[in-house]
């Protein structure tokens, strides 16, 4: 018999809390750009403050649910294929925050017009890249340690049918 369960971490609102901790971050991200939309504009001059922040929040997101929906249901290859391509959608997201937000504006407080609050806004986006990027990878472990213990169970069970 062949069961499909779902890991107990994610399961029910235990599940909810973590895909909106995750979200949070992502959330953060996008009003910021859309604020920047404001301030700066619509000119593709300043793309990395106003629409990557926007596009890319919606891409993370939708690969933040979509990876969520289907780690809850019985997963064959091509779908396994899939949660792959839609796990790196957060963790592209989180190194562009840490990155371009983060780093880039510390680099920007130290090199270009010395300024503290340049570096201290770059720290705040590289804890919220890190906050991001770490809580995914949390919930991608749970998915992983619960897949490789149904692996052992099933292997097991199919061991001692055929004894």
């Amino acid at each position: 018999m062949d069961t499909f369960t779902v890991a107990p971490e994610l399961e029910g609102t235990k599940g909810d809390v973590i895909a909106a901790r995750i979200e949070v971050p992502i959330l953060v991200v996008m009003i910021y750009g859309i604020v920047e939309f404001i301030r700066l504009g619509w000119s593709q001059d300043y793309y990395l403050y106003t629409y990557a922040p926007v596009l890319g929040g919606v891409a993370a997101s939708v690969g933040l649910f979509t990876y969520f929906f289907l780690v809850s249901v019985e997963r064959k290859k091509s779908r396994k294929n899939l949660l792959v391509l839609l796990g790196f959608l957060p963790y592209f997201y989180s190194l562009y925050i840490m990155g371009v937000l983060g780093l880039y504006s510390i680099y920007e407080g130290i090199i270009g017009k010395f300024s503290f609050w340049s570096m201290i806004g770059g720290l705040f986006w590289v804890f919220l890249g890190f906050h991001l990027i770490y809580r995914f990878y949390l919930m991608t472990e749970i998915v992983r340690q619960h897949d490789e213990k149904a692996m052992l169970a099933h292997s097991t069970l199919r061991q001692s049918d055929m004894n």
